[in-house]
Order: C-alpha cells, then sequence, then structure tokens
C-alpha cells in the first residue's frame, strides 16, 4: 500500500538463560559493592531525607511519610525544622518530592533495612544496562557482542555504577526513559506500531513521577520520533497518531500518581515541585551559565573560572582523541598526545583527593566518543557483523543533544557540586554513551583501551567516594548525636538532611542565617533547655556571643577529607 512504511526485523533477542545470568551476575556486583558502604551515610542529601522518611514509615506501620518535628508548639511554620526542604502539608511534615520509588522500597525496607532498599536503585541501574544492550543493538544492526559490551560498561563503567549504589531515583529514571528511547528508535525505523508509542509514554509517564526532567527527554524524544515518521513513512497522519499515543500512555502514570499524593498527602506534591521548576527557571541566569559548564564537563565541584577553563580543555582533548585516534591513522599522533594528557587531568584529579566529579563527560568519556563520531555513517567495525541493517544514530544524539538546553535552562540551581556525572544529565549522558561504545571498533586498540581505562578509573574514583562519603557522614553523626547537649542547632543548611539515618535520634535545629539562630535559641528557652551546641563549619569565625547564653567550650570534628566542622556548647546564665 502506498505509504506504508516498510517495516525491518527487530535486530535478534539474546537467549533468555543468558541475559537472566547476565543481570543476576551484574545485580550481585552491586550488592558486593554495596558493602564497601555505610547505610547510615549517603552520596547525597536527597537520600539522606529519604531515609528518615523511611524511618518514620517503619515506626509508624504505615505508608505515611510524616517525619514530625519536636518544636513544631514553637516553630509551627517549620522555619528550623532540621531537615532541610521539609514542608508542611496537613498536619504532617513531608521531606520528600516522590512517592512510587519510596513506596516500592518500603517493603524492602522493613525486612532487609537500607541495604534492603537499595535493591530498588540497583535493578533501576540493572534495567538501564539492559536498555544499553538493545540500543547499541539497533544502532548496531543485531550485533550482540556490541549489545553486550554496552550491558557491562554501561553497569559498571559509568554513573550508573555509582546511582545504584545510593537510594536516589536516578537509575529507574534513567532505565524508563532509556527503555523509551529505544520503542520511539523502533517506531521511526518502522519496526513497531502506536502500541510501542503507548508502552514508551507509559515509561516516560512514569520517569516523570520520580524525575521532573524526564519531561523535558519526553518531549524532545516524542518530537524526535514523529517528525521522522513524517518523514521517512509518508505522512503526518501516521505520525500524529504515534505523538497522541505517547501521550495518553504518559498522562496515565501522571494522573495515578497525583491520586496517589491526593490520598496520602492531601496535596499535589509532584506537581507543585514542576511548577517551582519552572518557576526557578526565571532567576538565577549568571548561576545557571556556571552550573551548566560544571554539570557538562566539570571534574572538579567547584564554580570556578579555572574548573570552567578545565572542563573545556578535558572535552576538547577527548574529542582530538576520539577523531584522531581512528583506524584511518590520520591524526594519530595529536590524539595520542590529546589522550596522555586527558589522561593526566584524570590522574591529576585523583591526586588532589576523593570528592564529586559534577560534569557528564568528565564522568562519562566514552559520550565524547559518541559526541565525535556519532554523526558518521555507522563503519560496520564493532565486535561483530550484525544481520540487519544499523540504524542511524542521528536521532539518539538529536534526543541527547537538543534536551541539554532545555534541562539545564530548568535544573535546581545551587547543587551542581555535588553531585556525581551531571545527574540530570544522565540520560543524555547514557544515550550519548551508548553510541560511544558502538564507535569503539573505529578506534585503533589503543585508542580504545585508553577511552575505556578512563570510563572505568572514573567509576572507581565514584565508587571509592561513595565508600568514604558514607563512613565520614556516619561517624560524624555518630560523634554528634552522643554529644551531651539537649540541643543542638546546625548552620549547615543541609548538614542534618545528609545524616538522615540519624534525624531522630536526637534534637536538631537548623539555622542557616544569624536571623534564624536567634529564633533558634528563642525555641530552646521555650522549650525549657538551658543547654544547645552550635554546629557550623570549622573555617567560619567564632561564634557571636549570644545574649543570657555563655560559651562554655569548644570540640572541633573532621568531616570530610580538608572539611571540619566545629561544635560550640552554650548554657543559660539566667
Amino acid at each position: 500500500m502506498a505509504g506504508a512504511p516498510a517495516r525491518r526485523a527487530v535486530p535478534p533477542r539474546p537467549r533468555r538463560g543468558r541475559a537472566a545470568a547476565a543481570g543476576a551476575a551484574l545485580l550481585a556486583l552491586y550488592v558486593l559493592l554495596s558493602l564497601f558502604n555505610d547505610p547510615r551515610g549517603y552520596l547525597g542529601t536527597d537520600t539522606g531525607g529519604k531515609v528518615a522518611t523511611l524511618l518514620a514509615m517503619e515506626r509508624a506501620g504505615a505508608l505515611d511519610p510524616d517525619i514530625g518535628y519536636w518544636a513544631e508548639p514553637w516553630d509551627p511554620a517549620g522555619r528550623l525544622h532540621p531537615l532541610y526542604f521539609t514542608y508542611r502539608i496537613g498536619d504532617g511534615w513531608v521531606n520528600v518530592t516522590t512517592l512510587p520509588a519510596l513506596y516500592g522500597a518500603y517493603p524492602l525496607f522493613r525486612l532487609a533495612g537500607y541495604r534492603g532498599a537499595l535493591l530498588v536503585p540497583m535493578l533501576g541501574a540493572v534495567l538501564t544496562a539492559f536498555a544499553a544492550r538493545a540500543l547499541a543493538g539497533r544502532l548496531t544492526g543485531g550485533d550482540r557482542r556490541a549489545g553486550w559490551l554496552a550491558f557491562w560498561l554501561v553497569g559498571l563503567a559509568s554513573p550508573l555504577a555509582v546511582y545504584a549504589l545510593d537510594f536516589w531515583e536516578h537509575s529507574l529514571g534513567v532505565a524508563l526513559v532509556a527503555w523509551a528511547v529505544v520503542f520511539l528508535l523502533d517506531i521511526a525505523g518502522g519496526r513497531r506500531s502506536w502500541r510501542a508509542a503507548t508502552a514508551a509514554g507509559l515509561l516516560l509517564g512514569t520517569a516523570a513521577t520520580m524525575r521532573t526532567e524526564a519531561l523535558i527527554y519526553a518531549a524532545v524524544a516524542t518530537v524526535t520520533c514523529c517528525a521522522l515518521v513524517a518523514l521517512r513513512q509518508g505522512g503526518w497522519r501516521r505520525a500524529a497518531a504515534a505523538g497522541f499515543a505517547v501521550v495518553v500512555g504518559l498522562a496515565l502514570p501522571l494522573a495515578a500518581n497525583q491520586a496517589l499524593e491526593r490520598a496520602t498527602l492531601q496535596s499535589d506534591l509532584r506537581a507543585g515541585r514542576a511548577a517551582a521548576t519552572v518557576t526557578s527557571a526565571q532567576t538565577a541566569g549568571g548561576d545557571r551559565v556556571g552550573e551548566a559548564i560544571l554539570t557538562a564537563a566539570g571534574l572538579e565541584a567547584r564554580l570556578a573560572p579555572a574548573t570552567y577553563a578545565g572542563a573545556a580543555l578535558l572535552v576538547a582533548l577527548l574529542l582530538i582523541l576520539a577523531t584522531g585516534g581512528a583506524r584511518s591513522g590520520r591524526g594519530g599522533r595529536a590524539a595520542a598526545l590529546a589522550g596522555a594528557a586527558a589522561a593526566g587531568l584524570y590522574a591529576s584529579r585523583a591526586l588532589s583527593g576523593l570528592g564529586f566529579v559534577p560534569g557528564m563527560v568528565a564522568a562519562t568519556p566514552l559520550a565524547a566518543v559518541g559526541l565525535a563520531r556519532g554523526w558518521r555513517p555507522f563503519g560496520g567495525r564493532g565486535p561483530g557483523a550484525g544481520p540487519a541493517p544499523p540504524a542511524s544514530s542521528g536521532p539518539v544524539m538529536a534526543v541527547a543533544l537538543l534536551s541539554l538546553p532545555l534541562v539545564w535552562a530548568f535544573q535546581y540551581t545551587g547543587g551542581a557540586g555535588p553531585q556525581w556525572g551531571g545527574r540530570y544529565l544522565l540520560v543524555s549522558g547514557f544515550l550519548l554513551g551508548v553510541v560511544g561504545i558502538t564507535r569503539l571498533g573505529e578506534l585503533q586498540p589503543w585508542a580504545q583501551r585508553l577511552v575505556v581505562g578512563l570510563a572505568v578509573g572514573v567509576t572507581c574514583l565514584g565508587l571509592a567516594w561513595l565508600s568514604v562519603r558514607s563512613h565520614d557522614v556516619a561517624r560524624t553523626m555518630e560523634a554528634l548525636t552522643d554529644r551531651p547537649e539537649p540541643v543542638l542547632v546546625s548552620r549547615l543548611g543541609h548538614f542534618v538532611r545528609d545524616g538522615g539515618w540519624f534525624a531522630d535520634q536526637r534534637r536538631w535545629l537548623t539555622a542557616e542565617s544569624r536571623a534564624e539562630q536567634a529564633d533558634a535559641v528563642r525555641v530552646v528557652e521555650a522549650a525549657g533547655f538551658d543547654r544547645f551546641g552550635l554546629v557550623e563549619l570549622a573555617s567560619q569565625p567564632e561564634p557571636a556571643p549570644i545574649p543570657g547564653w555563655a560559651r562554655t567550650g569548644s570540640e572541633t570534628l573532621r568531616y570530610f577529607e580538608g572539611v571540619e566542622v566545629r561544635v560550640t556548647s552554650f548554657a543559660r546564665t539566667g
């Protein structure tokens, strides 16, 4: 029939037994790696808030995310709530921004504690690795060896390995969006029907219940797919039908999540989060530029000109390596020098001490290969020959790159440094990384080994940092929990949230400003306590005198490498 799409065979699937064994092996490796971390410390403060909520739910024996507030009678607005970003919703206090992953982890948490809850992000990472295998198969025409290479490199040599070991929703969000892109790519190539479009919408909508940036990737991926359907398959009607099916599928989980929020919280939590994100995009323009550079390629977690220059240099070196290190031999000397210089930058970063690598390209060097070579026609130099014609990587590149400006425009400002691999850009890093993996065969063997080595090395740095950070957080919070003061007042906004496991083990208040500190002192007085401790960075000046209170002592504790906190004790004089 005229205008009908030319259907192409879906690349053959691997044997189910082998796939199940690979998934189980990857999950087992995640479990093993997690044993090096302290379950009372985490990669970021969002995890601490979720753990504090899971503990509160466990105590209540119900799916109620209310974490409570000991000072509510004297601070009903919650300005000094210990856990930053806690909101008063109805009669409760809520510190989470999404419910599906939390509720999914709750039975596992009750069964096996935090390590049990980690099965949720671990399974998300395993599903992402399988999506990488599927996507690589499409891009190489069904090359199984390339698919399995993508599976293992994404699973163990990308930021997904780090996020698999911390209770955030990032791995789940990437998995859902990644599989949606696979379905949409099949639709654009005429290999699947509108049912796949509905399935893609369901996946994207479910991802959006956990990650706001999923809405951006949903919009860009859907528009890209519909444009290709219209251009390749002869007609905008078919494209409009596919787009409509995606939108319907996307709306269903969003509506279900809204109903869940209203039933449990009497509030539209996720919708409010999305609205706040849109509002915040209108401010902080200068900060957004710096944070965009940092999350794109920063090796250091600092908003500074030197960091921006280092990010630009790293991207340039990796692109030269990926371009000049081809089997054609042209530019081989420049590529070798660029590769050595890039390795030097990574080595210098590692020697400077453990910490966050916030940049997408910095934490996913394979993405630079995709960025450099993904626009070329597939050279067919992968690990093996695929039985079907390869799909163009152009649509995948388009989704990855066209989404970036929108994500940068709407991403939360103030958190670009303390994150791994551009956590809002993980989908783009994943897509570019998979494209890069499929093009590794176009590089000379030494260039292949170098890029993969860099990917493995920087991922090991992230795993080591998570391990050390979790133990540091747990040790510091444990020492503070054992202090004699009945109340501790933190001058660090996210400090108590960072150690969410310990948040309910003593009375805390969080007071960032001097005005809030004065309010905290009044709460301590109103609650009838005659002693408290003030927690702040040791690098800050000694606290100013407080009327009616006398300083009785001071102690410095190591928090992280190079970061110390000071606890100053006060006692009432009246």
